[in-house]
């Protein structure tokens, strides 16, 4: 599904009294000179939305840009839209229709992407399985990408991070590009409840219960990210393959131009971001793939178990069978030996060029981790099943949100904005 989207749009697109009205509701730094007098400036910092309301995200400047997930409009974000176009269409139309009431706003389609979290959702049977499974998987490497595990306190309750959240798993923490993540969902919904089942304690334990098996598998993704891998992703033409950024902003821009698209100028100087625009993107983005370039090396394919199939994979992967069978021949080598020493045999090139082979046929690093024979049982997507959330849950939740969104959206109006200006 689609979870958290960050949107983005130049302000001209919105009727100016729209804009006049969104920025009073803006909270705003004024700045003064020496002497104290006010300069005629102010910076919009954002919205912010009472713990009583599901919150989302809005700032109002040059441009508009907006950030919330399916919780804003249907309670729960456990399940949601499976598609960029409807995720978007959803929430804008939510945000700026209901909640705030205008009555002219850009399509969701013009809107363009500045991130995108991408999830999926597996049943490891038993929260000790899944809890099993992180201890095999901690300390993972892909590249520079090592899977950490962040702990928070259950324990101390005057920890800054207590919350029964339990662990969280992490690849790439604190980049800017891209950020895997993965936790319980049933710790979190205990930790992050939906605000509409305030009044129902017994259908939330229930579903925090039910979903303590269930890993929830969360690669978010930035348009600083897509920006980059633009012409290996398909979003850009070949011939792009060896433009700098600031020059493949400017060919991008006059591409989309060509296209009927309206590019949006980055506010980087030196390394421009090429921004998406929904439509642009909805057709052209294989979010399936770019979910499992992030997690499918914490995974092996069960054919990769037997050495004949695995020989058989390499062969019909690699560019010459001789890369087939090196690969292979490596792969022999750590069950004999060892990673260590296997690595220590072959050159840093012909190493990565193995790892890379062997990870297309199904060998994950978690097979391949310092000092341990390869295992014949690695943790395998095979071994769990793809989670689909009970729909008479979520119905409860939707139906609770949906009865309560009036109350809220009334409040909202009469306490959080203001109608001046």
């Amino acid at each position: 599904m689609i979870d958290t989207l960050r949107l983005t749009i130049p302000a001209d697109y919105f009727p100016a009294d729209a804009i006049r009205w969104m920025q009073v509701q803006m909270n705003k730094l004024t700045q003064t000179d020496f002497t104290g007098s006010i300069q005629q400036w102010s910076l919009c910092t954002g919205l912010n939305m009472p713990s009583w309301a599901d919150g989302f995200s809005l700032v109002v400047g040059a441009r508009v840009t907006l950030e919330a997930s399916p919780k804003v409009y249907q309670g729960h974000n456990v399940d949601g839209p499976r598609t960029l176009r409807e995720a978007a269409s959803r929430l804008v139309d939510f945000v700026f229709g209901v909640v705030l009431r205008l009555e002219q706003w850009p399509k969701a389609g013009l809107w363009y992407v500045a991130r995108l979290d991408i999830t999926h959702s597996y049943d490891f049977g038993t929260r000790a399985a899944l809890e099993s499974w992180f201890d095999t998987v901690a300390g993972v490497q892909r590249g520079q990408r090592r899977a950490s595990v962040d702990v928070r306190a259950t324990d101390d309750q005057m920890a800054i991070h207590a919350a029964p959240s339990g662990r969280t798993l992490y690849q790439g923490l604190g980049s800017r590009y891209k950020v895997g993540k993965i936790y319980c969902k049933g710790a979190d919904l205990k930790a992050h409840p939906p605000k509409c089942l305030g009044m129902d304690p017994q259908t939330l334990e229930a579903m925090v219960e039910e979903f303590q098996p269930i890993a929830r598998f969360e690669c978010q993704i930035r348009a600083s990210w897509l920006s980059k891998q633009a012409v290996r992703l398909g979003l850009l033409p070949e011939y792009f393959a060896n433009d700098q950024m600031g020059t493949l902003a400017d060919n991008a821009a006059l591409y989309f131009q060509r296209l009927g698209f309206t590019p949006l100028s980055s506010t980087r100087s030196k390394n421009p971001i090429v921004y998406f625009s929904v439509d642009y993107l909805a057709d052209l983005l294989n979010t399936v793939s770019v979910w499992e370039s992030e997690f499918s090396h914490l995974f092996a394919r069960e054919v990769a178990m037997a050495d004949d199939t695995l020989l058989d994979e390499l062969l019909s992967i690699a560019k010459t069978p001789g890369a087939a069978r090196r690969a292979f021949a490596f792969y022999g080598s750590i069950r004999a030996y060892g990673f260590a020493a296997a690595r220590q045999s072959v050159g840093k090139t012909q190493f990565y060029a193995h790892r890379r082979l062997l990870g297309l046929a199904g060998v994950s690093d978690a097979m391949l981790q310092d000092g341990a024979p390869l295992i014949r049982q690695a943790p395998s997507a095979c071994n769990v099943r793809e989670f689909k959330p009970p729909r008479e849950r979520l119905d409860l939740v939707e139906r609770a949100h949906t009865l309560s969104l009036p109350h809220v959206i009334e409040r909202l109006h009469q306490e959080v904005f203001c109608r001046a200006g």
